[in-house]
């Protein structure tokens, strides 16, 4: 089940800025949430800054895939919020999960938006690539 209680404590907590991190999958199953720094405006890595975009800490995000992975386990979803905007896929978020070649960057790895409201998660979209589609769609919350 995904760790939905501790995702929105933490865009709770990076609000108005967003907020971003991975779900994790060990090796018997169980998802937890790690938050990653969000170090959009804080390197050249994007022009966005952190109430607009997200940029996640290289170091930190490949730490947490690598501790996962020696454990069994694998990386599940990358998950950012939307502050005062809504929890839509955006075309930066597509362009951001696909490769040049239009193929996802992470294949199998899903993607959860939530939007962050004056305070407030008020709605959670989970997004799966679609190969038969060639984009992403919007799958329900288990």
């Amino acid at each position: 089940m995904m760790p939905l209680s501790d995702i929105a404590a933490h865009m709770l907590a990076c609000y108005p800025a967003e907020g971003c991190g991975l779900v994790l999958e060990d090796a018997k199953g169980p998802l937890t949430f790690r938050p990653i720094p969000n170090i959009a405006g804080a390197s050249d890595l994007t022009t966005r800054t952190q109430q607009d975009g997200y940029a996640m800490d290289p170091k930190a995000q490949f730490l947490a895939i690598d501790a996962a992975e020696r454990a069994g386990g694998r990386l599940y979803a990358i998950v950012h919020s939307h502050p005062d905007v809504g929890a839509y896929f955006s075309n930066e978020d597509k362009a951001k999960a696909l490769d040049d070649g239009g193929e996802p960057l992470w294949p199998g790895v899903q993607y959860l938006v939530v939007s962050v409201r004056n305070g407030a998660v008020d709605a959670v979209r989970l997004y799966t690539w679609d190969p038969g589609g060639r984009d992403f769609i919007e799958e329900e919350l288990n």
